[in-house]
């Protein structure tokens, strides 16, 4: 079976890179005699990455013929709009006219690509895509009540397959009409093995705490209550500094220049190395290695989703500063509740909000490890399963 993974934007975001290394996995064994190819905006980040399983990465951005009229259409329109940078929609462009329509199973994998509203240039490259006769499935996705305008919902109906990777979002799926080829399977990178490093001066394993903060969180701070997540992420420090003995160990997720959580991280480092206690992983390591330093930690709080499933998959008890569907959704199906797990950014009323919550993940420690324990393995192995329950489709469609 021969398959191209597309909608990747690079692996400077580990969580893309994740999904790439974790898919390919699923596939290869799902699939043993499968050709498995891999179309990158960013290439020079992907080439970089030990892809076991992905025959071959394909740069998308060097093309620079005109876009088909189809995607020109939706790349004006957005830019009347301002809803997408122009380089996104280029890249976009020369995609289209760089895939082989050859025999392949197309997989989406990005995620939450439906969940920020009308997304013209997706409707043009999956049009194109049927035009061509091939099978296209979205993968491991997320969705909420703005995914659902009218060109979305027409769009998703498109897809031969749609895999989403927690029940609310397959919940509301069913509720929009999509009861057909819809199936339900954790996250992909619940399955992403650790590589474990030599540790980082300072830190001492089981108990060091790990943060990580992303740039992007801040923007949805209550428009009342601006500048209240760095201030929250100072008094979390603090108070692990003031009322234990544990190290902390500052940890970024993304790499991208336009998205860097190191330059959230830095000043946090800045502000507090002289304590000693305070580490930073201040170059830039694989997915699989950043799982490795997370999963030694005692416990973990993040912004970015795949940090945090990182360190579930880890059964390392997790506290999410959340700002979408995707964190709200993984912690109902882990907990069956939200309270204690998932801090929504939007809803911070002051800056001691996260430390009263890292406090209260304390004080109910063991229990959140024993039921990581318990669960995680189940919901490990249910996410494997997911490229079996595309085999079985692939074999019936």
């Amino acid at each position: 079976m021969r398959f191209a993974l597309y909608h990747h934007v690079g692996s400077g975001n580990k969580g893309c890179e994740a999904l790439v290394d974790s898919t390919g996995s699923m596939l290869s064994r799902a699939f043993p005699e499968s050709d498995i190819v891999l179309y990158s905006l960013r290439p020079e980040e992907d080439e970089r990455c030990e892809y076991a399983d992905i025959a071959s990465v394909i740069p998308v951005s060097t093309y620079t013929g005109e876009p088909l009229p189809a995607l020109e259409k939706a790349y004006l329109k957005l830019l009347r709009a301002r809803s997408v940078h122009s380089a996104d929609m280029r890249y976009y462009a020369r995609t289209l006219r760089t895939l082989p329509m050859e025999d392949r199973v197309f997989l989406s994998i990005g995620g939450d690509t439906y969940c920020y509203g009308e997304n013209s240039f997706m409707h043009a490259f999956n049009a194109e895509l049927k035009r061509h006769g091939r099978k296209t499935v979205l993968w491991g996705c997320s969705l909420d009540e703005t995914s659902f305008t009218p060109d979305n919902a027409a769009d998703l109906q498109t897809y031969d397959a749609i895999f989403a990777r927690e029940s609310g979002t397959y919940t509301l799926l069913r509720e929009k009409g999509f009861t057909k080829n819809i199936f339900l399977h954790p996250d992909p990178a619940f399955t992403l093995p650790a590589k474990e490093l030599p540790l980082p001066e300072g830190f001492v394993a089981g108990n060091t705490i790990g943060i990580n903060a992303s740039p992007l969180v801040f923007k949805y701070e209550n428009n009342d209550q601006k500048g209240v997540g760095m201030h929250a992420y100072e008094k979390l420090i603090e108070f692990i500094l003031r009322d234990t003995d544990c190290s902390v160990l500052l940890i970024p997720h993304v790499f991208w220049s336009f998205s860097d959580d190191r330059g959230i991280l830095m000043r946090l480092y800045e502000k507090y190395r002289s304590t000693s206690r305070v580490l930073i992983l201040d170059k830039e390591y694989s997915a699989r290695e950043l799982k490795g330093f997370i999963a030694r930690c005692r416990a973990f709080i993040g912004a970015r989703t795949h940090s945090t499933i990182a360190a579930y998959s880890s059964c390392v008890p997790t506290l999410v500063l959340g700002y979408s569907v995707k964190s709200v959704n993984i912690a109902l199906d882990l907990f069956g509740k939200t309270d204690g797990f998932v801090v929504p950014v939007d809803e911070l009323e002051d800056a001691t909000g996260l430390s009263r919550a890292f406090d209260r993940l304390l004080q109910t420690e063991q229990l959140h490890r024993q039921v990581l324990n318990e669960r995680v393995p189940d919901y490990i192995r249910k996410a494997g399963e997911a490229a079996m329950t595309l085999r079985d489709f692939l074999t019936e469609s």
